[in-house]
């Protein structure tokens, strides 16, 4: 079978996201031929973070925001981008896929809105569907918005070699280059979610005047009902996400849960325990991830275990994020106490250090660190957020989000009892044994990419 795998800013260029995801997924493919498809937002191509495995007929990057071809035929580009704008600003799923067809039919060799007064369609069609209650949208704020929404739509210019499946793993631009290719040759095309993009996208506007963010909230928003509705299978990690992507209209019967999975053989157990008390934390440093909890969690821990240590494993994304969190530890007294250390090569590393894995976020998809613990035999505690209590179930401690006092009080009772440690560590291991195995991600899109096929 040969299968476009589709994914934008990640794999196999950046390791981050569902990069690794695909990685695993291609090397226990062998029977298939990939084309990967990457989306890339910088202006070069960088070289390839992974090494490509040998199934992989051929790489295709494309810079999304690369000068876009001007095409000829720049009157029905602009019909159809007033179809387009007065379908997603009136909820009008059939006018909105009508106006994105046409997009897609004469996006040959060329951006199909390069040239199109998209700001001013936009603006004429947010005034024609505007409610009373609405915000009135400025000519600036329009501009805003339709570099945005031209930007998004770049994708329906790239054109696929012959492939029997396409595979996008994330909505939003990936999922434009299969609709595109399912609506010119009739490809069809399986979407995975590790995260729900319309989610990404409504935190990635909240800072934008309220004209511009219901403009783009309204336009991801068709866009996914309309990838939900397309897509012959939906594949969430996750049902958190599941129950996400049903309340945005897909189909119960096309969607179907593949939980992401971990290598056992690079997670063996555990054996001993350092002897300084220690929790661990493992990801990226980032604000979502809330350290400031798990700091001001750990001001408690350190007072009822007066030796216990915090170390904090992972890139350092978010340079001014991780400036607060070095002053919160100072202002807590916590220096010398908690540590800031570099990524690892592996997350066992850094789990070899503590008593017990702590995730602190306010927002989570699949937690993969989680995982990783549960199989190296570590107890973890976790915030109530996403998929972290169905992955956990009740081989964890799990606390309310931004609650230090609930964080810290889960901590101190684990730190406290080894032999709970024990028994959660080899219940953790267990669950990730029967639940979480790259093998069973395998075995499944094996499964499903056959039953799309053969539909």
């Amino acid at each position: 079978m040969r299968v476009a795998l589709i994914s934008e800013n990640t794999y196999p260029y950046v390791r981050r996201g569902a990069a690794t995801w695909c990685q695993q997924l291609l090397h226990g493919l062998d029977q298939h031929t990939f084309h990967l498809v990457a989306l890339i937002s910088g202006g070069q191509v960088p070289e390839p973070a992974y090494p490509i495995p040998s199934n992989v007929s051929a790489v295709s990057a494309y810079p999304v925001n690369g000068r876009p071809v001007r095409h000829r035929n720049r009157p029905a580009a602009t019909a159809a981008a007033v179809i387009l704008c007065r379908g997603f600003l009136s909820e009008e799923t059939g006018m909105f896929t009508d106006g994105l067809r046409r997009l897609a039919d004469l996006a040959v060799g060329a951006h199909p809105l390069h040239g199109v007064p998209l700001a001013d369609v936009l603006l004429d069609a947010w005034q024609a569907s505007r409610q009373p209650d609405s915000p009135r949208m400025s000519v600036r704020e329009a501009r805003s918005a339709a570099e945005s929404i031209e930007y998004a739509l770049r994708p329906l210019a790239v054109r696929l070699p012959p492939v029997d499946l396409c595979h996008p793993v994330a909505s939003g631009l990936p999922l434009l280059v299969a609709l595109a290719a399912k609506w010119r040759s009739g490809t069809p095309f399986m979407l995975s979610e590790h995260g729900t993009y319309l989610r990404s996208v409504d935190g990635s506007v909240s800072g934008a005047s309220a004209a511009v963010r219901s403009a783009l909230l309204r336009f991801y928003r068709a866009l996914t009902r309309l990838g939900y509705a397309e897509a012959a299978l939906i594949a969430p990690v996750s049902r958190f996400n599941q129950r996400w992507e049903l309340r945005h209209g897909a189909d119960p019967a096309k969607v179907v849960v593949v939980p992401g999975g971990v290598e056992p053989l690079r997670y063996p157990v555990l054996p001993n325990e350092p002897l300084v008390p220690t929790v661990v934390w493992v990801g990226r440093m980032v604000p979502r991830k809330d350290l400031h909890t798990l700091i001001r969690a750990f001001r408690r821990v350190r007072d009822a275990v007066p030796h216990a240590g915090l170390r904090l494993v992972g890139p350092q994304d978010d340079l001014a994020y991780v400036a607060s969190c070095r002053r919160l530890v100072d202002r807590l007294s916590l220096g010398g106490v908690v540590r800031f250390d570099d990524p690892v090569q592996s997350s066992r590393q850094a789990f070899a250090a503590g008593h017990l894995v702590a995730l602190s976020s306010v927002a989570e998809d699949m937690p993969y660190p989680v995982v990783e613990a549960m199989m190296c035999g570590r107890p973890t505690v976790s915030t109530d957020v996403g998929a972290v209590a169905e992955v956990v179930g009740d081989t964890g401690v799990i606390v309310p989000p931004g609650d230090p006092v609930a964080l810290a009080g889960a901590c101190v009772d684990l730190l406290a009892d080894p032999a709970r440690r024990r028994r959660l560590g080899a219940a953790g291991r267990a669950r990730a044994l029967r639940l979480y195995t790259v093998d069973t991600v395998r075995r499944a899109y094996t499964h499903l990419y056959r039953e799309v096929t053969a539909a």
